[in-house]
């Protein structure tokens, strides 16, 4: 292989730069940062997590642009699929002052249940299969031990946005639950879905919109109303058929925080607390073959940065580093390489990393002909 690769795990890096989230259509809560789309960001990807995450199919990323049709349920399922962060829908943010008042449980239901029909401090969002993993997971370390639980009232999979036999948020919910176990959490701690069922002729048929699904006094309505008359004059990223018709260029920026750079400063963050090391598989590994020839096309296309061109003494390039913290295994480098030298690959779940932070496997660079990292 002409080109050295090193293996290093790093610190979640996170930036306080404001980002640039627009609503893509006026009539919908679902905001859009292009400069973080994958999608939009480069030639080389091939991503619809959300596309696939939409219960009605009216979402679209393409080369072209970012395509929302008629139908949009603002369920936040295409927003917790996205591994960038690019997508977010409103109604899922958590009042950390809630999330620790109490020992009490933190119930989280869904904005259809009648608001007098949720417990007084309930949590509600538009639709739980619309919680991220990352989401999950920080919600446990704001409640500081307040076991979450997920309500199901039995509408899921009569729902519009649920998925028929499976719960929308079980697959986020198992996730989080062996993860948080990993890190040395309690049974009794993890996050959980409980069944307290509603009658079926008790649910409507959208999910309503923020001011409909809580109780409010007059000056939280007021304010609400001003907000959403500020949504109105919003500007939009699409165009009048709901198509953008403008990709970005490649001059853009590393994207430094993603879902998966917030859920390892989560994880991290629980992992000191309780002296364990994070899980090896939460970090890929690269699998580079001795048909490299370092032309660094892959350190260029990386959205992350988790790939990059290194230096020697000389000043000359020597190889590609890699960051595994930064990596979302998003594959624009195994398409990017004109030898198709590169292949990102899971870690063994049996492997543990040494100490939040530090390299994997304790080592910061590995020789060339070593075939994984």
């Amino acid at each position: 292989m002409a080109g050295g690769f090193a293996a290093h795990v790093a610190k979640p890096r996170l930036t306080s730069r404001p980002t640039p989230f627009r609503r893509v259509r006026k009539d919908a809560s679902l905001l859009l940062d292009a400069d973080r789309c994958l999608r939009l960001r480069s030639r080389y990807s091939d991503c619809d997590r959300c596309a696939q995450a939409c219960p009605q199919r009216v979402l679209r990323a393409c080369d072209s642009g970012f395509r929302l049709a008629d139908g949009c349920l603002s369920c936040g399922r295409c927003s917790a699929a996205c591994p960038t962060d690019a997508l977010q829908t409103e109604g899922f943010a958590l009042n950390p002052s809630r999330a620790s008042a109490s020992q009490a449980p933190l119930f989280v239901d869904c904005w259809k249940v009648p608001p007098s029909l949720s417990a007084r401090d309930a949590t509600r969002v538009p639709c739980l299969g619309g919680i991220a993993l990352h989401r999950l997971v920080q919600w446990h370390v704001m409640s500081e031990g307040r076991q979450i639980v997920l309500l199901d009232r039995g509408w899921c999979g009569r729902c519009s946005a649920g998925s028929g036999a499976i719960h929308p948020a079980q697959e986020a919910l198992d996730a989080a639950r062996a993860l948080l176990a990993g890190l040395g959490m309690s049974t009794n701690t993890l996050p959980r879905l409980e069944s307290l069922p509603l009658p079926p002729a008790q649910m409507p048929a959208d999910i309503p919109g923020p001011l409909a699904a809580r109780t409010v006094s007059r000056r939280e309505f007021f304010s609400g109303m001003t907000r959403a008359a500020a949504r109105a004059i919003t500007p939009v990223v699409v165009g009048e058929h709901g198509e953008s018709g403008q990709s970005c260029s490649a001059r853009l920026g590393k994207i430094e925080t993603t879902a998966h750079s917030q859920l390892l400063a989560q994880a991290a963050a629980l992992g000191e607390r309780h002296g364990r090391p994070l899980p090896a598989g939460l970090f890929p590994a690269l699998r580079v073959s001795d048909a490299c020839r370092n032309h660094r096309v892959c350190a260029a296309t990386c959205p992350t940065g988790a790939l990059q061109a290194y230096a020697n003494g000389d000043g000359a390039s020597a190889g590609i580093a890699f960051d595994a913290a930064a990596c979302i295994a998003c594959g624009d480098c195994t398409r990017a390489c004109p030898e198709q030298a590169l292949a990102v690959v899971p870690r063994g779940d049996g492997e543990v990393l040494v100490a939040p932070g530090e390299g994997a496997d304790g080592v910061c660079g590995r020789a060339a002909s070593e075939p994984d990292i």
